[in-house]
């Protein structure tokens, strides 16, 4: 009998997909399971929803990040996936909260002001959720945003297109690197202390998402990391995709800390950098640039149905080797 481990994480969602959500259809339907959010038609507004959780000792120590800074995340990634969807703005979250029985009361409302400030920061509130006992912390945060004309899925690229992407890669993992080997009480340095504020305190790249959305055909959020959003666009578009490596921005704290292996395999592997996957035309590339600076072009879509890396001119064989749930 196979177990969920065997399946893997993206297995198990396959199989929830296909077997209980086939039949959520329609002509209000717009992007269904699947995408980085479920978007419907509600009378003349677009909804789009989106859940996420962060489970301790899966997603967070408590040793390594504030109650403050941890509500905080919990509201950014969840916001981050809205921000996929394109000209989205978040409006309401509603907060699961599970919690063994001997936290502080002090650490659950450090928790919630943290999570009220990031909604503050999106113009959105938190309108309800639940709580019950558990074994360990976990906050489970839904998130429904209303959107405008420009939703985009993942599933648009065509053949030619440019893929960008939004600042830079591979910080999160690095920091979260850095937590792993020495813990939260070591004495960072200046460059150090920058990779681990960027795994605590990712930023949900909305403002970039509504500003391009109009002139893009396809977009992801960088959730578990670089290479797994590239194959998620080109599969959901049956596409292929040519990357050069060495056009992946990467940060000069990175860089200055860690040698190049370890760069690219956090830049490429490494989850929890919650930047924007996208494609757009060729033709629509400077206008993009201009409208979101921090953007970069790391390759183009084609026809192969085979996501290749190159580095330098040189095709690289490259094999997922990143975190796995199961």
């Amino acid at each position: 009998m196979k177990n969920i481990e065997s399946l893997g994480e993206f297995g198990l969602i396959n199989i929830i997909k296909k077997r209980f959500s086939a039949n959520v259809s329609g002509k209000d339907i717009i992007f269904a399971a699947g995408d980085d959010c479920f978007c419907f038609k509600a009378g003349r507004s677009n909804i789009c929803v989106t859940k996420d959780m962060l489970v301790e000792d899966v997603h967070f120590k408590k040793d390594w990040i504030s109650a403050f800074d941890l509500g905080m995340k919990a509201v950014e990634v969840n916001v981050s996936d809205i921000a996929s969807m394109g000209e989205v703005k978040p409006k309401y979250v509603f907060v699961g909260l599970a919690c063994p029985g001997n936290v502080p009361v002090s650490y659950i409302k450090k928790l919630y002001e943290g999570m009220k400030k990031a909604c503050c920061k999106y113009g959105a509130v938190i309108a309800g959720g639940d709580t019950v006992k558990s074994e360990k912390l976990v906050i489970s945060v839904t998130v429904v945003g209303e959107g405008g004309k420009n939703i985009v899925g993942r599933n648009g690229a065509e053949n030619g297109d440019f893929i960008g992407v939004t600042n830079t890669f591979g910080d999160s993992a690095a920091g979260l690197d850095l937590l792993t080997k020495y813990g939260a009480k070591y004495d960072f340095n200046k460059d150090q202390k920058y990779l681990i504020s960027r795994h605590n305190l990712p930023q949900a790249r909305l403002t970039q998402a509504n500003k391009i959305a109009k002139h893009i055909t396809a977009m992801t959020d960088a959730s578990d990391g670089l290479y797994i959003s590239v194959d998620l666009i080109a599969k959901a578009g049956e596409k292929g995709a040519n990357i050069y490596i060495e056009r992946i921005p990467l940060s000069e704290p990175l860089k200055r800390i860690f040698d190049a292996r370890k760069r690219k395999e956090f830049a490429l592997y490494g989850g929890e950098d919650f930047e924007l996957v996208f494609t757009a035309p060729a033709s629509k590339a400077r206008l993009i640039k201009k409208l979101a600076p921090s953007v970069s072009y790391i390759g183009i879509i084609n026809n192969s149905k085979k996501v290749k890396y190159f580095n330098n001119g040189k095709e690289e064989k490259t094999k997922y080797c990143g975190y796995k749930h199961f």
